[in-house]
């Protein structure tokens, strides 16, 4: 059975080889300086009985693009490039139903919030997107 680790370390690798993402690490780092970078982090997430000796979780997982805010018209001109890029990331194994493991590790999800903005990471201002990737829905046998 896969777990939220598991896909979130497989919608971190799929999102970490699109152009221009220079960092994707597996567990967030305390300080960062490779920009542009991509962290994907649990959100918010229910447990209820499925079957009888299964259990189901509900939630989200949170995707956000760090870029560096250092030149406000550069940096929002980048992360502007990326407002489908990761949607699209994110919709294609699903929609295609590839196989791949990032559609193996879920049963599917829903929508998909997206916030364009101020971030930080680390007391570092950053500029960018928070993805938010909803409805998710995993099954596993109670142990």
């Amino acid at each position: 059975m896969a777990t939220l680790e598991d896909f979130i370390k497989a919608v971190q690798d799929d999102l970490g080889v699109i152009t221009g993402i220079r960092k994707a690490p597996d567990y967030p780092p305390e300080q960062l300086n490779v920009f542009p970078f991509i962290m994907v982090y649990p959100g918010k997430g229910e447990w209820n009985s499925d079957t009888p000796g299964g259990k189901r979780w509900l939630g989200s997982v949170i995707v956000e693009l760090h870029i560096a805010r250092v030149d406000l018209a550069r940096d929002v001109e980048a992360a502007l490039g990326y407002h489908e890029s990761i949607p699209n990331a994110l919709l294609k194994p699903v929609a295609t139903m590839a196989g791949d493991r990032f559609v193996s590790t879920i049963d599917t999800f829903g929508t998909i919030d997206e916030y364009f903005g101020k971030l930080d990471w680390a007391d570092t201002q950053t500029i960018g997107w928070r993805w938010t990737i909803n409805g998710i829905k995993m099954r596993s046998d109670i142990t």
